[in-house]
């Protein structure tokens, strides 16, 4: 705030008021007589603005992810960690009707919150190295990031699958003060993990009334949920940060210009049922407004349905195609309980890649070359000793005697290849699923890649033991024993990568 000040900038400028006023101008600017609203989130704040101030070129509005224009007359739209504790229950409540995830994850809240007391007055300190936001040096992991990390997950249903795996595995990484998984999550946010234009929002929090509503409510929550709601801060800090906004020059603006909008536009108000941060609550105390508003709850899922849900584009369409017909909502009938992911294959493998990643590039070299060069000659076997025996019996020929050295060179290739397409697979499928889950594990089923990664390196031992008795036995030619000798070889190399970089049964 007062770099922008010193730069000239005038920051009364910066709130939801004048940033409706911008749209009109766009619109006008553009030519259009009126146009369809679709805004989510802070949109949907921006949005209710918005039909106040210019309902005349408005076509119709939806609305998703609310957060109530008036939110400075409350002290319970931001409540956050009330919100975060129903959709923790809400989990909960999924979980117990797998039995396979009530078994293993009991107590979701309980977990978490123990977790992060372990961090009470005690910050995990990370070794970190110079990158684009932080120096060189130590970075202190304290009890809000802790807390909030799985509510961030929360956003997106497609994560809430892994939940309750990836908050046990972050409770165990705290309790366990396992400093590679932190490192890696500084690096994260360092590239944009957590990124937002703090000056923008915290000049439209200060001029909106949010700051102070916030304040309110975190009271609220601390007083009521001592555990989470201690990480947002005392009652001095919350007072302190209402007080900046009018030492800073963002002092509140006229409270007449938030009151709640009354309109006939047609209208959906659309809304999560999980939603962490502008939960149903918020979306029912816009809704007496909208005169024509018809409103859309989407069961399992997080912020911002109507763009997230695949189906919710559609919705969209129908309903600004034909604003005043009856709204298709047979969409919201789509959605259904998340399949829970129970247990995952833990392993810490993704941490220390992108750590190294994140030290120099280069040291990436030895695991790469690690892994790679014995799959290479474990690919070459599988393909000559799978297919050399056929076109041997087309030709009529005979193979050279081994013992058993060729069959067990061929069986530890296999396994070899078919634990590293397993492993791939389910760590290619947990990315997809949840984009953090990778940083915990892997599917369920990629433990039987580890296994048969394990079992590779027991057949490449027996290999060289067979390849060595067949060149008594048989007078082996020497290339034969060569190719043998290496397919055995490579294939303890990749056994031993797995169990060196987590990605063992164990």
């Amino acid at each position: 705030a007062e770099n922008a000040r010193a730069a000239g900038i005038d920051l009364h400028g910066y709130n939801t008021i004048e940033n409706a006023r911008d749209v009109k101008a766009l619109r006008r600017a553009l030519g259009f007589d009126n146009w369809n609203v679709w805004g989510i989130s802070y949109g949907s704040i921006l949005g209710q603005a918005y039909v106040k101030a210019d309902p005349e070129g408005i076509r119709a509005v939806a609305l998703d992810a609310i957060m109530p224009l008036d939110v400075r007359d409350s002290d319970e739209h931001w409540r956050v960690v009330n919100w975060y504790v129903r959709d923790l229950g809400k989990l909960q409540e999924i979980c117990d009707a797998q039995p396979g995830c009530a078994g293993r994850y009991p107590d979701i809240r309980g977990r978490l919150e123990r977790a992060v007391q372990s961090l009470a007055d005690q910050p995990m300190e990370i070794e970190v190295t110079d990158t684009e936001v932080f120096p060189s040096g130590k970075a202190r992991l304290f009890q809000d990031v802790a807390a909030f990390l799985p509510f961030m997950f929360l956003y997106e249903q497609q994560n809430y699958p892994a939940m309750p795996a990836l908050i046990y595995a972050w409770a165990d990484a705290l309790e366990q003060r396992d400093e590679t998984l932190m490192q890696a999550l500084v690096m994260s946010m360092s590239d944009g993990f957590f990124s937002s234009s703090e000056g923008m929002s915290n000049a439209i929090h200060c001029a909106d009334g949010g700051t102070a509503g916030q304040a309110r409510a975190n009271l609220r929550d601390a007083a009521e949920f001592p555990v989470l709601g201690s990480v947002l801060g005392d009652e001095e800090l919350n007072r302190r940060r209402v007080a900046m906004c009018q030492e800073l020059g963002m002092p509140l603006r006229n409270g007449e210009q938030y009151a709640a909008v009354q309109t006939a536009l047609p209208s959906l108000i659309i809304e999560g049922d999980m939603d962490p941060i502008t939960p149903p609550p918020n979306a029912k105390a816009i809704l007496p407004g909208f005169e024509n508003g018809t409103y859309v709850e989407f069961p399992y899922a997080g912020h911002g349905p109507s763009r997230s849900v695949e189906c919710g584009g559609a919705m969209l369409n129908a309903f600004f195609d034909d604003p005043q017909a009856d709204p298709d909502l047979s969409c919201v009938e789509e959605m259904e309980m998340p399949e829970m992911i129970t247990p995952i294959f833990r392993t810490g493998f993704l941490p220390r890649l992108l750590v190294l990643q994140g030290e120099d590039n280069k040291k990436l070299l030895v695991p790469g070359l690690w892994l790679g060069l014995p799959l290479i000659v474990l690919l070459a076997a599988l393909f000559v000793l799978t297919f050399s025996p056929l076109l041997k019996s087309v030709d009529g020929r005979a193979a050279i005697p081994a013992g058993s050295a060729r069959i067990l060179a061929w069986a530890s290739s296999l396994a070899s290849i078919i634990s590293v397409a397993v492993i791939g697979a389910s760590a290619g499928l947990a990315a997809k699923v949840s984009f953090g889950l990778p940083l915990f594990g892997f599917m369920p089923w990629g433990l039987f890649g580890a296994g048969a990664g394990l079992a590779a390196g027991l057949l490449g031992l027996l290999t060289l033991v067979a390849t060595v008795r067949a060149r008594g036995l048989y007078s082996l030619p020497f290339s034969r024993m060569l190719g043998f000798f290496l397919t055995g070889a490579a294939a303890m190399a990749l056994s031993a990568f797995l169990l060196a970089w987590d990605l063992g049964p164990f």
